[in-house]
This record gives C-alpha cells, structure tokens and sequence, in this order.
C-alpha cells in the first residue's frame, strides 16, 4: 500500500505544472529581444539597430548610426513573494539617444 501511495504522488508530481528560471541563454535572448522591442518604439522602424551590447549587468547599449542608447533591465515587482519560483519578471527602460553634435 505504501509503495502505491509513492507512485501515485509521483504520477501525480509529475502532471503538476512547474515554474523554473528559464536557462541563461533563454534568459538573455528574452532580455535582448525586450531591449529590441524599447529600442524600436523609442527610435521607429526608420533608424535602423547596427547592433546591442551588454556593458554590465542589466545594461545593454544599442548602436544605431553614429547615436547610442542605453537601455536598462528592470526587475519587476514579484506579486507572490520573493520567493517564486520561474521566469524572470522584468522590463526594459530605455534611456534618451545619445548622438555626436552635427557639425
């Protein structure tokens, strides 16, 4: 009877769904696309992105042309404690665009 109660809380463990952290590399892909997405609503679809570093932790600059901007990962609150299990909650604030002075 014992061994049928272990079996059926593993069956039934195993139908639950879970939350986990996403692993790294869909983390950072989940950041990038955000920073993207901020960069794009902030420049419009006519400037186009040459490319987006990560320069610290939570920082990324997007080149665009000769201008920069930065854009920052921001944690968002956690509603069910800091506990929680799953994918990280965040939003990307982008910075205003930095461009050399036209001579």
């Amino acid at each position: 009877m014992k061994r049928l109660a272990s079996i059926l809380i593993l069956v039934l463990a195993g139908t639950m769904p879970s939350l986990a952290a996403l692993p790294p590399q869909y983390q950072r892909q989940a950041e990038i696309e955000a920073v993207l997405k901020a960069a794009v609503d902030i420049l419009g679809v006519e400037k186009l992105v040459d490319g987006v570093n990560l320069v610290a932790p939570d920082r990324y600059e997007v080149r665009f042309g000769e201008c920069t901007m930065m854009v920052r990962i921001i944690d968002l609150p956690n509603k069910r404690g800091e506990a929680l299990a799953g994918p990280r909650q965040f939003s990307a604030m982008p910075e205003a665009p930095r461009c050399p002075p036209v001579p």
